[in-house]
């Protein structure tokens, strides 16, 4: 006996047996089983979530002579060995992308007139039905409005938004989901289990599945290909990144580790040996995507605002990576951009976060600004009370804007937080209690570390006058309920005031008024250009 691939081996009898469409399948079964059945029915999905299989077995039950209480065939009267012969001349099956012409419809509507040889209904299943011309769709409306009591109509398209109105109006809808991964992997496992295939690893599994992208048959004919490489129905990580040509859990995985430690030596082999293997840089890129956006969702390894600097940077600059003329040394460069991260700001500091070591500075992703700091409204801070920061001549904000001018960098990360207490000086010693938010904790780590810290002081000793020796320099994170409010919001904030108070000022405009009333007309939209 020849061999049958899993998916047609394994595609669904049963109602019960459909993976991930409950929602579709209680509405038919209830439709069987209260005897309300429609004249015309348009399954709708992605490729491979189980559409035609519905139809069959929706088709199937229609015509069963002693369906079951689920509303399932039984699989044993006439009418259900006529449909098993697939030679019936009461379900007509048809794929309207090569049968479109309006002749073909013609031909179908030509015997619809004729009763069933047995069972109550005669159906009609046209996959794909969007790809039948204009024409042929003019043709099968009237008969589509009207069918004869003993005629069923069952449409499934991957494309509904090109049917024409007057042909989804007639028409009960049902909208497939794409299968969720778990119900995917649940599905592979127990097929796996009664086809005696073994993994290497458990993860390999979510692999074949994450592939399949929510779709049964893909990820069956993935698990198809996969085995093709395998001996004795065991799937290796090597075998499936040969037969699939993506990266394995295993590399994926150590890719990751490599680029939240700094590691680019171990990044460059890893990197390497999967270019070896063929996997082509696209599919590592949405292997690490996919690895990433997981561990931002179980909050992994590192602060949630850092993985999603990491996330951000990488699924941004692949867009053009990929189009560029060297695309897999262009990604090599975005690696090591992104596991040096910690390095642009200091250069050799050693830390320990969560348990992962690094020779490198804590990460900061901030915009550096040549404009000089805003004062601190207290209003601002929204029920806050931050110190407008002034002692004597000094200020908060004037040492923030003389910090500006000789490091805009290190300014910019400083105003990532703001001061929680007013400045003090009592008995010659400054002190200073700065607040960040948990959103930005990257700059209170940064900030916490030896080397900027002692950089933060030597500042505000030059800047206050005082001994850098007597300034008590305290750093916190500062809860959420304590409605915080960063000095670089409250700048943002103030620009925000700024360019709509520009906007209605000129919308106010006496001249621009002027010239309403001349042409009877109403300014709709004023947009202000920026320098840069």
């Amino acid at each position: 006996m020849s061999y049958q691939v899993l998916a047609r081996k394994w595609r669904p009898k049963k109602f019960k047996e459909v993976i991930g469409q409950s929602h579709v399948t209680r509405a038919l079964q209830n439709a069987v089983i209260n005897k309300k059945i429609g004249h015309a029915f348009m399954l709708v999905g992605t490729r491979g979530v189980g559409k035609t299989s519905v139809a069959r077995i929706f088709a199937k039950a229609l015509r069963c002579e002693h369906t079951t209480k689920d509303g399932d065939s039984c699989g044993e009267c006439s009418a259900c060995l006529d449909f098993d012969t697939d030679t019936s001349m009461n379900v007509i099956e048809i794929d309207g992308a090569s049968n479109n012409s309006v002749d073909n419809i013609r031909e179908l509507i030509g015997n619809v007139q004729y009763l069933p040889t047995s069972g109550k209904y005669k159906v009609y299943i046209i996959d794909e039905v969007h790809m039948l011309s204009t024409s042929a769709f003019n043709a099968l409306l009237k008969t589509l409005e009207e069918p004869p009591a003993h005629v069923v109509f069952i449409f499934a398209t991957t494309e509904s938004h090109k049917l024409m109105g007057t042909v989804l109006s007639r028409c009960q809808r049902f909208d497939f989901r794409n299968v969720s991964l778990k119900d995917l992997v649940l599905h592979v496992e127990e097929i796996a289990s009664e086809e005696k295939i073994k993994f290497e690893r458990p993860e390999l599994i979510s692999q074949i599945a994450l592939q399949g992208k929510g779709s049964v048959r893909d990820t069956l004919s993935l698990l198809d290909q996969v085995l093709t490489f395998s001996q004795n129905n065991f799937i290796t990580e090597e075998g499936l990144t040969s037969s699939l040509g993506i990266a394995g859990p295993s590399s994926i995985k150590a890719i990751r580790d490599a680029l939240y430690r700094g590691n680019t030596e171990i990044l460059s082999k890893i990197y390497a040996k999967l270019l070896e293997e063929n996997v082509p840089v696209v599919n590592i890129a949405n292997s690490l995507l996919d690895e990433l956006f997981s561990n931002i969702k179980a909050k992994l390894e590192l602060s949630e605002a850092e993985l999603i600097w990491i996330y951000e940077t990488i699924a941004r600059e692949t867009t053009w990576i990929f189009s560029c003329i060297a695309p897999e040394k262009a990604f090599e460069v975005l690696l090591y951009k992104v596991a040096l991260r910690r390095s642009f700001f200091t250069n050799g500091s050693t830390f320990k976060e969560t348990g992962v070591e690094s020779t490198s500075a804590p990460a900061v992703d901030a915009k550096t600004s040549a404009s000089s700091p805003v004062p601190v409204p207290v209003s601002a801070a929204q029920g806050f009370k931050p110190s407008t920061g002034v002692l004597g001549e000094f200020s908060w904000e004037g040492f923030l804007g003389f910090l500006t001018a000789k490091s805009p960098a290190f300014a910019s990360n400083l105003e990532q937080g703001n001061i929680v207490s007013p400045l003090r000086l009592e008995a010659g010693e400054l002190f200073v209690e700065l607040g960040f938010g948990f959103s930005v904790q990257v700059f209170y780590d940064y900030l916490s570390e030896a080397e900027p810290n002692e950089k933060l002081k030597n500042s505000l000793a030059e800047y206050f006058d005082v001994d850098k020796n007597k300034i008590s320099l305290m750093l916190r994170q500062v809860e959420e309920s304590e409605s915080f409010i960063s000095t670089a919001e409250i700048k943002d904030q103030l620009a925000e005031i700024s360019h709509q108070e520009k906007i209605d000022n000129l919308k106010n405009n006496p001249r621009v008024k002027e010239i309403e009333k001349l042409f009877n007309a109403k300014v709709d939209k004023i947009i202000i250009e920026t320098k840069k």
